[in-house]
């Protein structure tokens, strides 16, 4: 999403920065690091969708280890107060 915020120049700019502090040298390291940085991320992503994915069928697709979040209703008792006339 940021890439989409970014024009050209401000890549470019942003590359010549890179290229000045790492240096030629460093780049293909840097790239390498990168890109298994981001196959294990992709590969965990995927773990975690097939986890995801094989949820109790009776539990009607519900995680049941999930903690339900609803509101309850205030007894009339304990602490409801009265609308103001």
């Amino acid at each position: 999403m940021l890439l989409a915020v970014l024009g050209t120049w401000e890549i470019l700019v942003i590359l010549a920065i890179v290229l000045l502090i790492f240096g030629p040298s460093k780049l293909p390291q840097l790239g390498e690091g990168i890109g298994k940085m981001l196959r294990g991320f992709k590969k965990e992503m995927r773990a975690g969708e097939l986890e995801g994915a094989g949820s109790n069928p009776e539990s009607g697709g519900k995680d049941p280890e999930a903690i339900d979040v609803t509101p309850a209703e205030p007894s009339e008792g304990a602490g409801a107060t009265e609308p103001r006339t």
